[in-house]
């Protein structure tokens, strides 16, 4: 522990500090509340950061933007992204991780362990998902007559509590977070859920045009999961 205090403090002393504009393509609470800069995935990219001796500005663009925003140096970093992203740049460490889950009613008690089972149901996704989810998912969507796409996720919440749908699929930290939403509008979200596993974790990370700005983060982004200060922002906004 001792080792790695001083490994950070060696990184404040040999990086300047500076002011880090971030590029931000998703703004998908709790990971990302653009209204208040902050959430899940902002704020600990933002302590990271400050840990290692700057500052952040978040940059807001739409997603598809990114990769050119980096290219022409409009920002320093981008946050949401992988390697597959083809951005150039120096990647952190993984510092969020997305999971998807198909969610049902307890009430129902279906039998959902893979894919194909969501065939024979009625399902609610998010936006584009079936571009993001895989090519199984793909086909089962584009043969499951009563599947559909929301942008906008409290609807998600809304057709599975009342019944509408059999099942939604989305980021569980998501649906938790609109179940708020939804209860003010009169829902009860106070059915049980069941969270069906049947996608991959997808792990994201942190893209710098500075490689010694990334070292730095990836020094402070460990201490903050090794100090108990990663966990407290997760608690925060669950």
């Amino acid at each position: 522990m001792r080792l790695l205090r001083v490994l950070c403090l060696l990184w404040l002393v040999s990086v300047e500090a500076k002011e880090i504009k971030v590029a931000v393509g998703l703004s998908l609470p709790p990971y990302v509340i653009q209204k208040s800069n902050s959430g899940m995935e902002l704020d600990v990219v933002a302590q990271a950061l400050a840990d290692a001796g700057h500052s952040m500005k978040p940059v807001y663009l739409p997603f598809a933007r990114v990769p050119l925003a980096m290219q022409d140096a409009e920002v320093d970093a981008a946050i949401t992204v992988q390697e597959s992203s083809g951005i150039k740049a120096a990647f952190s460490d993984s510092h969020i991780t997305y999971q998807n889950f198909a969610i049902s009613l307890g009430k129902n008690a279906f039998k959902i362990e893979g894919v194909a089972d969501l065939a024979k149901h009625s399902v609610a996704a998010f936006q584009n998902a079936k571009l993001y989810l895989g090519v199984p998912f793909s086909v089962m969507a584009g043969t499951n007559k009563a599947y559909a796409e929301h942008a906008e996720q409290v609807k998600q919440n809304k057709l599975l509590y009342t019944g509408r749908v059999d099942v939604v699929v989305g980021d569980r930290n998501i649906f938790k977070y609109f179940n708020n939403e939804a209860k003010q509008e009169g829902i009860d979200v106070s059915q049980p859920v069941v969270y069906h596993e049947i996608f991959p974790p997808t792990y994201y990370k942190v893209a710098f045009r500075d490689s010694a700005v990334r070292d730095g983060f990836n020094a402070a982004l460990k201490k903050m999961r090794s100090d108990g200060r990663y966990e407290a922002i997760m608690k925060k906004y669950q």
